[in-house]
């Protein structure tokens, strides 16, 4: 599907170029997921879940040490001992997963409300940049299989992104 979306675009610059139109392609998402204000409100999303990405970090290092300790004592340790750790070690790898699982859906939930409530400003700026260069045609970068750098506004977008936040 892909494949057949990129020849689709391949073939709307190369009519587009025919006929002597302007063509650019942009990136929103990347321009905002690397702009100021994004790297603010992840912060905010850190310090507000941090809570949950310590009892992750703590869940990781258990698992370590538990790991390590198997390692280090497989040779001298009970059958008893060894299944005793290998539960422990099951327990806290469910438990990890369940929170690291829980975490990313959360931080999915954040991205996709944080660019939804962007998206207007973003529209409004991607507008303003296409009316002074006069584009006739911006793509999704995506879209393109090719793109100099030059048709590639992505980075004019996060320039414009930054100054509306300062």
């Amino acid at each position: 599907m892909r494949w057949l979306m990129a020849m689709a675009a391949a073939l709307l610059m190369n009519t587009a170029i025919a006929e002597g139109t302007k063509v650019a392609v942009v990136d929103m998402e990347r321009a905002l997921f690397l702009s100021d204000v994004f790297k603010a409100s992840a912060k905010n999303f850190e310090a507000n879940n941090k809570t949950d990405i310590d009892k992750l970090k703590g869940l990781e290092q258990k698992l370590r040490d538990l790991q390590e300790q198997v390692q280090k004592n497989a040779d001298v340790m009970s059958d008893d001992e060894r299944r005793k750790s290998a539960n422990d070690f099951e327990e806290k790898k469910a438990e990890f997963q369940f929170f690291a699982k829980k975490l990313q859906q959360m931080e999915q939930k954040w991205k996709r409300d944080f660019f939804q409530k962007q998206l207007p400003d973003i529209e409004k700026l991607l507008k303003a940049i296409i009316d002074e260069a006069g584009y006739d045609v911006v793509l999704q970068s995506g879209a393109a299989i090719y793109v100099s750098q030059k048709a590639d506004i992505t980075k004019l977008l996060l320039e414009r992104l930054n100054a509306k936040s300062e």
